[in-house]
């Protein structure tokens, strides 16, 4: 079983999901780990526009922790065999 964890551990750190919010771009593993934050908009940086750029970054951040999840659970399925979410409703 040990072996079937890191293997999941192991394609779980490979997938990069981008997420995409009014010009910043997020990278982040399926572990959940940003791997890059990229302010495309450089108006952005204006300081007159900081709530846009915070708004934006907590999106696109929300964006890319939820398709990571959804990735873990697909991942999780097919490496170990079973579906995480049976196991909230056996607790």
């Amino acid at each position: 079983m040990y072996d079937k964890y890191k293997k999941l551990q192991d394609a779980l750190k490979k997938v990069v999901i981008r997420a995409k919010e009014n010009g910043i771009l997020i990278d982040m593993s399926a572990e959940q780990k940003i791997i890059k934050i990229d302010i495309e908009d450089i108006t952005l940086l204006a300081p007159e526009r900081k709530q846009t750029i915070e708004t934006a970054l907590k999106v696109a951040f929300e964006k890319a922790q939820a398709k990571a999840q959804e990735v873990a659970m697909e991942k999780t399925k097919e490496i170990l065999g079973f579906d995480p979410n049976d196991l909230a409703g056996m607790m």
